[in-house]
C-alpha cells in the first residue's frame, strides 16, 4: 500500500467516525426519560417495615428507611486525612436499611436487614467495613433476619 492510499484511508475513517460522533451528538435522546420509577422498599423489607412500625411507635420513635451512609457519617476532614476521597468513596454509595431516630431525630439505632445473600465473600467485607465504621463512630448496629427480639431487648436496655 502506497503512502497517499494509506492517507486516504485514513481521511475515510476519520471522516467516518466523526460522522457517527457527530450523528450520536445531534440524536441523543432525552436521558431524563430512560428511568423508571420504583418502590423505596423491596417487598421483604416493607414487610420487615410494618412489623417495626408498632414498636417504633411504641418507643416513641420515627423510622427513616434507605439511608444514605454518607449521611450518617464523614471523613475526617483533608487537612487530617489523605485518604479522604479514597474514604468518601467506600460510603457514598452505601446505604443503612433502617434508622430509628427520637424526637429531636437522633439516631438511637440503625437496623440492617440481612438476608442469605450476606454470607457472599463480597457481602461479608462489605458487612465488616460497615460494621467498623459505624462502630468507630459511635452508631449502633442492629442486624436482623427479620426477627423483633434483638431491636426491643435493645430499645429496653436504653430506657
Amino acid at each position: 500500500m502506497e503512502l497517499d492510499e494509506i492517507l486516504a484511508l485514513l481521511t475515510v475513517i476519520l471522516i467516518a467516525a466523526f460522522g457517527i460522533w457527530l450523528y450520536r451528538r445531534l440524536h441523543k435522546p432525552d436521558i431524563t426519560k430512560l428511568f423508571n420509577a420504583k418502590t423505596i422498599l423491596t417487598d421483604r423489607e416493607y414487610e420487615f417495615y410494618k412489623r417495626l412500625k408498632p414498636l417504633a411507635d411504641e418507643y416513641g420513635l420515627s423510622i427513616y428507611t434507605k439511608v444514605r451512609l454518607a449521611d450518617l457519617i464523614e471523613p475526617k476532614p483533608k487537612n487530617e486525612n489523605p485518604y479522604w476521597m479514597e474514604c468518601f468513596n467506600k460510603i457514598k454509595a452505601k446505604h443503612i436499611d433502617f434508622a430509628i431516630a427520637d424526637e429531636e431525630t437522633a439516631i438511637v439505632a440503625l437496623i440492617e436487614l440481612d438476608d442469605t445473600s450476606h454470607s457472599r465473600p463480597d457481602r461479608i467485607e462489605r458487612d465488616d467495613f460497615v460494621n467498623a465504621v459505624l462502630e468507630n463512630t459511635g452508631y449502633t448496629l442492629l442486624r436482623t433476619y427479620g426477627e423483633l427480639d434483638v431491636i426491643e431487648e435493645y430499645l429496653d436496655g436504653q430506657q
